[in-house]
């Protein structure tokens, strides 16, 4: 029997579980910009569309709490076995922001940009959140 086993075993918590708690955490993490960009923003369908009918502070406020919380509560679920999951989505989010944001600016669309920028927000915010939970437990 390997340490981990042993751990595993010791500890209670089966492989499938910690499996399922990551899905989780995962999917809270990747679901959190999204989510709050369909309830912040009058997204149409195009990038020539975006708009922030209850203002841009608003919906970087919230994108970015959103996130944040998401990612202490998938920290809190996973622990330290979410800890890839966690860096892999945020890392995913930042790069689709930098893709947005640099769109934005060749098209001089100042809303697709200022959405990149909030999408970078929530992706930092959601790591410095999320990373020293998961790290601690």
């Amino acid at each position: 029997m390997t340490g981990a086993d042993s751990r595993t075993r010791a500890t209670g918590v089966s492989r499938a579980g910690v499996l399922a708690r990551v899905t989780v955490a995962t999917l809270l993490v990747l679901a959190a910009p999204a989510v709050s960009f369909l309830l912040t923003t009058g997204i149409l369908g195009s990038g020539a569309s975006v708009e922030f009918p209850h203002g841009y502070a608003v919906t970087l406020i919230v994108t970015v709490l959103v996130t944040a919380t998401a990612s202490a509560l998938g920290a809190r679920l996973a622990g330290r076995a979410g800890l890839a999951a966690i860096r892999v989505v945020l890392a995913w989010w930042a790069i689709i922001s930098f893709a947005v944001t640099v769109a934005g600016v060749s098209l001089g669309h100042a809303h697709l940009t200022e959405l990149g920028i909030a999408i970078l927000a929530a992706a930092l915010a959601g790591l410095a959140v999320g990373l020293p939970l998961a790290a601690r437990r």
